[in-house]
């Protein structure tokens, strides 16, 4: 039974609910995602006016803690969105409240979720859609790590070992950098990141503001929870950048990229396999691969988390609109509302202000003009 309810900005929660927060997420293994971590929810804070924390508590006293943007009309979408790759309900092991009475009484009429992870199914017990974020368990140590992925995919390792000398052999020097603090091999990520963006016509994250400057602070800022950079540079050449979102033990692998010159070398791979041999130095036991691109993950993970997407639904204007969309989205005109507000709703995610938004449109309409 729900007793009460605060929203607060992340920077205003108190000391022992912070404190709380993070022993609920020891509770539980599959909720050992920097996202949903106290400080993360801090530096999004430091970037969006509109994020916000429910903290939540039924009548026993237990809390739970929910990290949104709220927005007009009784709207909200999880903290960060769409950089947020775990998304959660974090509550303390016996918390009884509804998720519904908590969002009613924090004045929200639709939240979507899209990478759900609900171990507890405090959320809802059977996801709309059902996903798995890959994992490299790497605790007992990379050598055991990679002699027991090999074992299991060995043409995968052989053929990335031929890749290795290729370049080595073709450029001399193949140099691992962990951890940079360079500008410019920041600025190599984002550039090259965005031509891969404009390449493949997807939406341009990196066009946004505030997601630069949360990537840029988080790596800036050497917290509890903070941006790792690694590159690799094959003959005195950047070739590759991963930023991984880091907390604690887990690194979660956020953002990649390459240089195509050098595609035939696999890079982005060779780099990542570059991190898993240094785990130990970079205090790395798990790495969060994220979901999707399985053709090539499936050689690295060696365990999984389960996600999902879910809509919680209540009154309202931003709830009858998604019950519209629901209903006739994907029904009427071969799908395409549906398809429309899904890419809108990105777009807006991305782009909070109106301004915001005419650039993050006229950004994709030039990506389908040249």
């Amino acid at each position: 039974m729900l007793h009460n309810v605060s929203v607060v900005r992340p920077g205003a929660v108190p000391f022992d609910v912070k404190l709380r927060w993070r022993a609920a997420l020891i509770s539980h293994p599959d909720w050992s995602s920097p996202f949903l971590a106290p400080e993360f929810a801090i530096a999004v804070g430091a970037v969006r006016k509109d994020a916000r924390i429910i903290i939540a508590r039924d009548h026993n006293g237990q809390i739970g803690i929910l990290g949104i943007h709220k927005r007009a009309g009784g709207y909200a979408r999880p903290l960060a969105a769409p950089m947020s790759d775990h998304q959660a309900f974090i509550t303390e092991a016996g918390f009884t409240a509804d998720i519904s009475d908590i969002l009613k009484a924090a004045g929200l009429g639709a939240l979507p979720f899209t990478a759900l992870n609900d171990p507890r199914q405090q959320v809802c017990s059977q996801p709309v859609t059902k996903v798995v974020s890959h994992l490299a368990d790497l605790r007992a140590g990379p050598a055991s790590y990679f002699a027991r992925q090999g074992e299991i995919h060995g043409r995968h390792f052989k053929k990335m070992r031929q890749r290795a000398r290729g370049a080595q052999r073709d450029h001399g020097v193949v140099e691992l950098v962990l951890d940079s603090h360079t500008e410019e091999d920041f600025a190599f990520l984002v550039q090259h990141k965005r031509d891969q963006y404009r390449r493949t016509r997807k939406g341009d994250v990196l066009a946004s503001r505030w997601i630069t400057a949360l990537l840029h602070g988080l790596w800036k800022d050497r917290g509890r929870v903070r941006v790792v950079l690694n590159m690799l540079y094959l003959g005195g050449k950047p070739a590759a950048a991963e930023i991984g979102l880091y907390c604690e033990g887990t690194y979660h692998s956020w953002i990649a990229a390459y240089d195509t010159q050098f595609s035939k070398y696999s890079p982005g791979l060779l780099l990542l396999a570059g991190v898993m041999k240094n785990a130990r130095k970079l205090g790395i036991n798990m790495i969060d691969l994220g979901v999707g691109h399985e053709h090539y993950k499936k050689y690295y993970a060696n365990d999984e988390i389960a996600l999902g997407t879910a809509k919680m639904l209540g009154e309202g204007f931003a709830a009858r609109q998604h019950h519209f969309i629901d209903r006739f989205g994907s029904k009427i005109l071969a799908g395409i509302p549906l398809r429309l507000y899904n890419s809108f709703e990105f777009m807006a995610a991305c782009h909070p202000s109106w301004r915001g938004k005419m650039r993050g449109l006229a950004g994709r309409f030039g990506q389908f003009v040249t």
